[in-house]
């Protein structure tokens, strides 16, 4: 019985962390993103030619 607790609490401590470290990453790769200036030029060309 102990044993199987402590999976299922295992399998839910893999789950959260396997969460938190997809949102810290994807959000870290969007502010690189947002950093680099050809991103910046590709944003700022798209918007030019829609006006």
């Amino acid at each position: 019985m102990n044993s199987a607790l402590s999976k299922v609490s295992n399998l839910k401590v893999n789950r959260v962390s396997k969460i938190a470290i997809t949102l810290s990453s994807s959000t870290f790769f969007l502010y690189a993103l947002a950093q680099a200036p050809i991103f910046k030029n590709i944003v700022s060309g798209a918007f030019s030619c829609s006006n």
